[in-house]
């Protein structure tokens, strides 16, 4: 049954309701902060975080004009009621405040750490450095990262020097130079080094020298030192906190890295350069730094990870710590997100490619949470993905829930330039990835982005004209107006699933300690992916847990079941291991794919490993192949909590399931096009099954269809979305709750079409005659974006009594509002849709469709990256008359 709506339900929290990035191009006017913050307000906006972006003049950032205005707008949100959160950053990369940290600071420029190798007595030398990464930022990112818009390289220094046979057996073979050799510039991006020759050398050995550089023109910092974080809060914090004047509740960093510099002599284990303080490497640390570049005997694995886990936890405490501590004792909390190479996929790097992502922050994300009062990551465009799960998981592990997950889009999906965006993004889209990613675990969406201006026509400067920094800005689009309701169900399901303890048997481990001492390309990151993704789709809860959590997570008190170890090569040392055997002998279950670290292959109880199944199919969300279709069949086997829910048809069943005191909150969504079937099974005794709607969006909605002793059957309509609160315990005699199906309309077979008779009113434009068999892109209006108001008169038709008749819609471009004598009948976000006709018999009733489009209309009009056809807009099928008659 639909029960009463609690409070709680019906008017959510602010912490659970969408977040907004407010994107700065140019300073705004006080009429445009006072305009744009009562919009964002009156579409359910719940915090606003302002950021500057490079197409801001740089000088007009921290300006005292600039910060008047992040002044009066900070007020002003705080008078409308909207948080507001402190973005940190001018762009993004944390650390280097459009240059001011750096700015009479040079020893906090970005230093690295480069290395060649070549035989005894041959020349070395370093050249051609560059930063693939950042090219596809273009003149305007050269421009905000470097000064002169190129980079410099010099105060060139040596670190150390070692000389080695071609094969090294062991640490014994490598001989220490020391670092008394000269390092002279060459150019502006290498140098040359030389040393005194060491006739003593055996003929066929090689030497590898290490040197650093600091980037002379380079804004972007260095983040080893302490003292660059004590600068960036002095000179962006500082005034940024001072200005909000109170209504802050804290800071968020976004993206800290340097460039991922690459260079002609580059080889090794270690895909860029690393940061570097320049300090001169001693003997004792010779061994660990060139594992870094050559295998080094059978301690190769442990010493690269060792190396990489100390500079980690060195680089986050200089950075992160700082921060949290300034931000600590100043009562404010610390948020934000580091680099995720898994953004948009599964796989954990898969998303953010060609890089390393262990030299800059971004592999240990257990550690960096530990700075953080609240959790963030980002989501890279609208396919199903990680990042909720992961950010979920990382703040359970330091003793918090959920997170904020920043949604962006990229042109990638499309075909597009990255920074191109989505301008054609659908609402209904957007609003089922955003329930995909709070099912998972995040508490609100943050918007990525809300636009001061949409920038200007004609002009394809990707990041220069604001229209171009990776769109949509969704205050610049058509459905704008339809999102209100979107974030109110957002907001209703994420305080739906906020209490209680989720029931999550699976633990999946995070394999740190192989990606240190692997790499990005180690299948650990694939398999990790096939596994997350196959427990999701099947609607398993698990947690992604660390390896320092494995103590705590495999104790009897944890409540895990099963422990799923992804092609883990190496596992750090500590009692890792022996938890692992202890758990198998409790009767767990451990499982396995690509391998098993040392110590665990005789375990009993451990595997058996997985064995190549041929997929049968096509398979969705990108998992494909043998690897795949093994893991997904294993995770079909493992074992499920005692109350279950899953689709009954082969599609995924994203879901979440949580015990709140003696009742049961489950939420499931179908985001197929059509109805599917959810299927309960192992409900308690004479259960009560109340469904609160989430949505007021559309006439549908989830029906009991069927029960049976200890099940229950539901069905979801398209794009649904189910809230379930199950009690057990009822007394003998009282009513169960949707023990019968309700009744529904069946349809009789009349049928009218409202082929004709149609007007079209566009934005700025008289009303014209239109058809309705194809959309108003293709009857004159190609580059027309907005709200498009179809109308003409119909006469309710008769029938036998009971006949009710409904309007059908079936193909709407992108969403609409139904009104019928100016009264609004409801939403539609994607068709078929329909909805109920008032009125009897005779009856006659104006008629208006509204229907938005996307914004990719108006401004991909003649963008040399558009798709040649503009998208269909409008009505592209007639409207119908159905005749039902209730049973």
């Amino acid at each position: 049954m639909t029960g009463p709506q609690p409070d709680w339900f019906e008017n959510p929290a602010t912490r659970f309701r969408t977040a907004a990035f407010w994107f700065w191009h140019r300073i705004p006017t006080d009429d445009e902060i006072a305009a744009q913050l009562r919009d964002m307000r009156d579409k359910g906006i719940g915090c606003v975080m302002i950021q500057a972006r490079p197409a801001l003049d740089l000088s007009a950032y921290l300006s005292p004009a600039y910060l008047a205005a992040f002044r009066r707008a900070c007020a002003t949100a705080k008078d409308l009621g909207i948080a507001v959160t402190i973005y940190d950053e001018y762009g993004w990369m944390s650390g280097h405040g459009g240059g001011r940290t750096v700015d009479g600071a040079d020893h906090l420029r970005e230093r690295h750490m480069f290395w060649a190798t070549a035989p005894v007595g041959s020349a070395l030398a370093i050249s051609a450095i560059g930063s693939p990464f950042l090219d596809f930022l273009g003149d305007v990112g050269r421009t905000w990262i470097y000064e002169g818009a190129s980079a410099v390289w010099g105060d060139w220094r040596a670190i150390a020097a070692v000389a080695h046979p071609p094969v090294i057996r062991d640490e014994a073979d490598l001989c220490f130079l020391g670092h008394a050799f000269e390092v002279r510039p060459d150019g502006n991006d290498g140098c040359r080094i030389e040393w005194p020759a060491h006739a003593d050398l055996p003929a066929d050995w090689q030497v590898t020298v290490f040197v650093s550089a600091r980037c002379l023109t380079s804004r972007l910092v260095n983040y080893l030192l302490p003292e660059t974080a004590e600068r960036f809060a002095e000179v962006v914090y500082a005034p940024l906190l001072e200005a909000a004047a109170g209504a802050a509740d804290g800071f968020f960093f976004d993206h800290p890295y340097a460039g991922f510099h690459t260079w002609k002599e580059h080889e090794g284990a270690i895909g860029n350069s690393l940061l570097c303080d320049g300090r001169p490497a001693t003997a004792d640390e010779i061994a660990a730094l060139l594992s870094l570049v050559h295998d080094v005997g059978p301690r190769t694995g442990a010493l690269r990870a060792g190396f990489l886990r100390a500079y980690a936890e060195r680089l986050h405490e200089a950075f992160f710590g700082t921060l949290a501590r300034w931000t600590r004792e100043r009562g404010v909390g610390f948020t934000g997100h580091e680099l995720l190479t898994h953004v948009g996929g599964w796989a954990l790097h898969g998303g953010l490619t060609g890089i390393d992502p262990r030299v800059m922050p971004g592999v240990d994300h257990f550690g960096v949470d530990a700075f953080r009062t609240e959790t963030a990551v980002d989501a890279a465009d609208f396919v199903p993905q990680l990042a909720a799960k992961f950010g979920d998981s990382v703040a359970r592990a330091n003793g918090r829930r959920r997170c904020t997950i920043e949604q962006y889009a990229t042109g990638r999906e499309a075909g597009r330039p990255t920074l191109a965006g989505q301008w054609d993004l659908t609402p209904q889209r957007f609003r089922v990835q955003a329930i995909r990613h709070v099912l998972l675990g995040a508490r609100r969406i943050l918007l990525h982005a809300v636009n001061v201006t949409d920038g200007f026509d004609r002009d394809e400067r990707l990041l220069a004209n604001p229209r171009w920094d990776f769109p949509p800005a969704y205050n610049f689009l058509p459905w704008w107006d339809d999102c209100g309701p979107i974030f109110d169900e957002l907001a209703r399901l994420s305080a739906f699933l906020e209490d209680g303890e989720p029931v999550r048997p699976v633990a999946l481990l995070y394999p740190l300690e192989t990606i240190r001492a692997e790499g990005p390309a180690h299948a650990c990151g694939r398999h990790f992916g096939l596994w997350a993704e196959a427990l999701s789709q099947a609607g398993i809860g698990y947690d992604i847990i660390d390896e320092r959590q494995l103590p705590s997570a495999l104790s009897p008190d944890a409540g895990y079941e099963v422990l799923v170890l992804p092609a883990v090569s190496v596992l750090a040392e500590g009692p890792g291991a022996g938890n692992i055997r202890d758990f198998t002998r409790r009767g767990r279950q451990v499982v396995f794919s690509g391998g098993l670290p040392k110590g665990l292959e005789d375990v009993a109880g451990i595997g058996p490993p997985l064995a190549a199944m041929p997929a049968s199919r096509a398979e969705p969300y990108y998992l494909a192949g043998s690897e795949a279709a093994s893991i997904r069949a294993r995770v079909a086997a493992l074992l499920r909590s005692d109350l279950d829910m899953r689709f009954g048809d082969e599609g995924p069943t994203w879901s979440s399931i949580a015990r709140v005191g003696p009742d049961w909150r489950l939420a499931a969504l179908n985001d197929a096009d059509h109805p599917r079937r959810l299927e309960l099974t192992g409900l308690p005794p004479r259960p009560q099954i109340v469904i609160l709607h989430s949505s007021t969006i559309g006439a549908d909605r989830v029906e009991i269809v069927g029960r049976g002793d200890g099940t229950a059957s539901l069905l979801i309509p398209a794009f649904g979305v189910a809230c379930l609160v199950i009690s057990a315990g009822k007394t003998a005699g009282e009513r169960e709750a949707g023990s019968r199906p309700s009744r529904v309309p069946s349809s009789s077979g009349d049928v009218i079409d409202l082929a004709d008779g149609w007007t079209l009113e566009l934005p700025g434009l008289a009303p014209v005659p239109i058809a309705v068999d194809r959309g108003w892109e293709a009857q004159g209006f190609p580059f027309v974006s907005g709200t498009g108001r179809y109308r003409r008169s119909i006469v309710v038709p008769g029938g036998p009594e009971g006949t009710r008749w409904f309007l059908e819609l079936a193909n709407v471009e992108v969403s609409g509002e139904i009104w019928v004598d100016w009264v609004c009948l409801g939403r539609l976000l994607q068709s078929p849709a329909r909805f109920l006709l008032p009125g009897r018999s005779g009856d006659t009733l104006s008629l208006e469709i509204r229907v938005r489009n996307t914004a990719a209309n108006r401004y991909h009009e003649a963008m040399s990256f558009s798709a040649e056809e503009p998208p269909p807009s409008g009505l592209t099928s007639p409207p119908r008359l159905r005749a039902t008659r209730e049973r």
